[in-house]
């Protein structure tokens, strides 16, 4: 089973996070969504649009035309993985059922508080990575 399954991301998510510190990377120089798509491995238009999503998040500039690209709009330290994942996915939620439930359909769920810990820790060490660590 590949890890991505296991933490649940969209795939969206996991190429935005890649992006994110491969622009860190550049210091300050454009980099363009063609050499960042052949350096991740995912097609152009798909991690184009996953650009324009974390452009209008304001973590990005983008700049179209020869010689553009995506820059950092914020400083790195500013700019935590949280803060990319929630961007794509929208707010993490403390589940407590991987059916969205309120009540279980069993006396007590199965999973017991695991979601709630794994959920928690996930969101801390999430928080706890910036850009400006890469």
């Amino acid at each position: 089973m590949l890890l991505a399954k296991v933490a649940g991301f969209s795939e969206a998510t996991y190429i935005a996070l890649h992006a994110m510190v491969l622009i860190a990377k550049k210091n300050g120089q454009r980099i363009s969504i063609k050499d960042m798509a052949e350096t991740i491995c995912v097609s152009e238009a798909h991690l184009a649009k996953v650009v324009m999503r974390l452009a209008h998040t304001g973590f990005i500039s983008t700049t179209r035309g020869p010689g553009g690209g995506a820059v950092l709009a914020k400083k790195p330290e500013e700019i935590s993985f949280l803060d990319i994942v929630e961007a794509i996915e929208g707010p993490l939620e403390n589940s407590k059922c991987v059916f969205g439930k309120n009540k279980c359909t069993c006396r007590e769920c199965v999973f017991g508080d695991f979601l709630v810990k794994m959920t928690k820790e996930a969101r801390e060490w999430l928080k706890s990575k910036t850009l400006d660590e890469f």
